[in-house]
């Protein structure tokens, strides 16, 4: 399939004609001349949220991820929803991931990140939210997470140091976060 070039300017910026090489509910494989990148159909409106637990602990979720053939560490993140802000995402990936009940009140957007800019055009919001010990976390979709971790904010280091915690999204938060400050 080929896309006329004014609709891949319009929605990628994009100066020559643009082949979908395959596309699924999730991704297309675009090409443009030799180049080849992934456009992710739910990412701009999508999240990744740094939760932060009493003040003490970071929030994270163990996960299986294929493409690296290992259960990761990571931040709670998702695509959005049609219609659905990114606010409105990131406040309903913590509960589906974590079991914890985020308001908008307690989300502060740190920046975005482009993850692979070399090949996704996508460019993610990335937030900090403050829970209390009060709610106790679960996980809801078990289909995705296996598992809620916590982990002292003054074990980070070790944890990042020793490869235990490798996800980019995750990193990119925790940068952010220190720079926001």
């Amino acid at each position: 399939m080929v896309w006329l070039i004014s609709k891949a300017q319009k929605i990628y910026g994009i100066r020559n004609q643009v082949n979908i090489e395959y596309s699924n509910k999730w991704f297309s494989v675009l090409k443009e001349d030799k180049y080849y990148y992934v456009s992710e159909e739910n990412s701009s409106n999508g999240a990744v949220v740094l939760v932060v637990k009493d003040a003490d602990s970071y929030v994270f979720v163990k996960q299986f991820r294929y493409a690296v053939n290992s259960e990761m560490i990571e931040v709670p993140r998702g695509y959005g929803n049609p219609g659905e802000t990114s606010i409105e995402c990131a406040i309903r990936e913590v509960k589906e991931e974590t079991g914890y009940s985020i308001r908008k009140e307690n989300l502060r957007k740190l920046g975005a990140v482009s993850p692979n800019s070399a090949m996704l055009t996508s460019k993610i919001d990335i937030f900090r939210a403050e829970v209390s010990g009060i709610d106790e976390g679960e996980v809801l979709d078990i289909d995705e997470v296996s598992e809620v971790v916590i982990v002292p904010i003054s074990e980070l280091s070790e944890w990042v140091s020793s490869n235990q915690i490798t996800d980019g999204f995750t990193l990119s938060a925790l940068a952010l976060d220190s720079m926001n400050k």
